[in-house]
């Protein structure tokens, strides 16, 4: 589901990011929080290499700080998971869409 109402006037906020990954038909959402005076494609611009892993998420998510990687379970649409891992450039690969869904006054 797409945003609704971006406006304008709102320079301090707090966007609401959707990063879906996936493989084959297997897919998986993260929810990101990003605060502050930006917009746009500014917003957009996620990157696993620069995440610490303290996200939101529906596919077991986690990052491994001991060992520098990230593991998921993705979905296909009958409940089936696919375990994924691999370092921030394997899923900086796997990233099919990223949106904001959702834009406050912070």
């Amino acid at each position: 589901m797409a945003i609704k109402n971006y406006d304008p006037n709102i320079w301090e906020g707090i966007h609401t990011v959707r990063i879906t990954i996936q493989q084959w038909e297997y897919v998986g959402h993260i929810t990101e929080k990003v605060h502050g005076n930006c917009k746009g494609r500014d917003v957009l611009d996620f990157d696993f290499e620069c995440e610490d892993g303290n996200l939101e998420n529906d596919c077991n998510f986690y990052f491994h700080e001991d060992s520098d990687y990230f593991t998921a379970d993705l979905k296909d649409e009958n409940g089936n998971t696919l375990f994924v891992n691999g370092d921030a450039h394997d899923f900086n690969r796997m990233i099919v869409a990223v949106e904001i869904m959702d834009y406050v006054e912070e």
